[in-house]
């Protein structure tokens, strides 16, 4: 049995397909298409163009599954979507356009993808594995086997590219100014500092690109076993921060990471001189393949395209409470249920996304702040600056001080109604007047 599992990063789109047996994947396919989707944003969220391209990459992909006889297919997303703000509609855009249904990913469970993915690596001496991902980065102690001891920091390559960078790289200014951030971040999170580790996992799509370029510029080789050499690399370091020929370097080697690799260089050169590691080593498998691990052992679930019955298969996910890692965010409050496509309350929209946690609380207390005080207003007030609601008619205890004003001053300001005639109450004051006062000084009705 075949299954295959396709990531959606805020880069590219990559697949893996996967051989079962016994509850044992043996990788036999790898594809990744290189698709910026964040170039596609718009006041974070993701355009119609965006989703028109992300829509024929998936398509393409889930054919090649197809081609080489995958059962299922499991779509899944980390921070490339958890962030954005129309995810559900991106959601409900891919399902109906491609059959696929989209697994999004907190930041827990990404970094502990990365680490039931490379568990082998636990033998090495006291290793650490880092992740660098496009809008987040993973790091985790491999010698401890709870999700909540991951880590995982709400911000990635992208993110550093935009703060800090004017142009394609930085310069020494822009890379000091970096330094000081990351540094302030890691301290925060409580990240060890020397003597902590001794060896480095790089995983991921922009460490693999790293790799590469490093090769070329160490005239390193795979036969070494993919590994880097420190002092080598603050040489590349130096070189892709000041050489004029290191757009050269990027381009022959990972031209679509140009603009995130001088943020890489400078993250890793920070935490391999912060744990002063002596071994550092690049692994081929990150949160895909732990993914899929999760899967089969039945320690995660998802829903999954059926290639035998065209059709969704599987459970959706259900969130976890995370443990207090501030890196995560608020805790998610509320599980997006199976096949619930409407009347979704702010609760649930936020678990499926990881920052407008905040947004989805102020969502639900607004409204009942909102409406209190409308009732308390004085009669001048509401009529002048009307509550803006928008959930219906309003209460009585609205209308009600209007009966109560004077008739001059119902006559000379009267409230704006907009839903209906006034009522007798707002006439009767305008017959009490004296015959000779109405008849030379009309109502203005129409100075309001």
């Amino acid at each position: 049995m075949k299954y295959s599992v396709i990531d959606i990063s805020s880069s590219s789109l990559s697949v893996v397909v996967a051989s079962v047996n016994a509850d044992r994947a043996e990788i036999v396919f790898k594809e990744r298409e290189a698709v910026s989707l964040v170039h596609y944003l718009e006041d974070h969220r993701l355009t119609e163009r965006g989703m028109d391209k992300l829509v024929e990459v998936l398509r393409n992909l889930r054919e090649t599954c197809k081609n080489l006889g995958a059962e299922r297919c499991y779509l899944i997303s980390t921070a490339a979507l958890r962030r954005v703000e129309n995810s559900e509609e991106i959601a409900a855009c891919v399902l109906r356009e491609t059959g696929l249904p989209i697994n999004f990913i907190d930041g827990a469970t990404e970094a502990y993808c990365d680490y039931v993915a490379n568990i082998y690596y636990a033998t090495c001496d006291r290793p650490v594995l880092i992740d660098l991902g496009g809008k987040s980065i993973e790091i985790c102690d491999l010698s401890k086997s709870a999700k909540e001891e991951m880590q995982c920091f709400s911000f990635g390559l992208l993110d550093l590219y935009r703060k800090f960078i004017r142009n394609i790289h930085p310069d020494e200014r822009e890379a000091k100014e970096m330094r000081a951030f990351l540094k302030d971040k890691f301290d925060r999170a409580g990240l060890p500092g020397e003597g902590v580790y001794s060896t480095a996992i790089m995983v991921g799509a922009a460490n693999a690109a790293m790799y590469e370029i490093y090769a070329e510029f160490a005239d390193a080789s795979d036969e070494d076993g993919r590994t880097i050499k420190y002092k080598k690399f603050k040489k590349l370091v130096k070189y892709l921060l000041s050489d004029e020929d290191r757009s050269r370097l990027i381009l022959n080697n990972a031209p679509e990471k140009l603009y995130l690799i001088g943020s890489a260089a400078i993250v890793l050169k920070l935490l391999f001189k912060r744990f002063g590691v002596d071994h550092i080593l690049v692994s081929d498998r990150g949160v895909k393949e732990g993914y899929l691990q999760l899967v089969l052992e039945g320690r995660e679930c998802g829903l999954y395209y059926d290639f035998t019955s065209d059709g969704v298969g599987g459970s959706e996910r259900v969130w976890p409470e995370p443990a207090g890692a501030p890196a995560y965010g608020k805790k998610k409050k509320k599980t997006v249920e199976k096949g619930t496509t409407e009347k979704k309350k702010a609760g649930c929209k936020a678990s499926a996304k990881e920052k407008p946690f905040a947004q989805a609380d102020l969502a639900l207390s607004a409204p009942e702040a909102a409406e209190a005080p409308a009732v308390e207003q004085p009669a001048e007030q509401s009529a002048a600056e009307p509550a803006p609601k928008r959930r219906g008619r309003p209460k009585k205890a609205v209308e009600a001080p209007a009966v109560e004003q004077p008739a001059e001053q119902s006559a000379a300001e009267p409230a704006p109604k907009r839903r209906g005639r006034p009522k007798k109450a707002v006439e009767a004051p305008a017959a009490e007047q004296p015959a000779e006062q109405s008849a030379a000084e009309p109502a203005p009705k129409r100075q309001a």
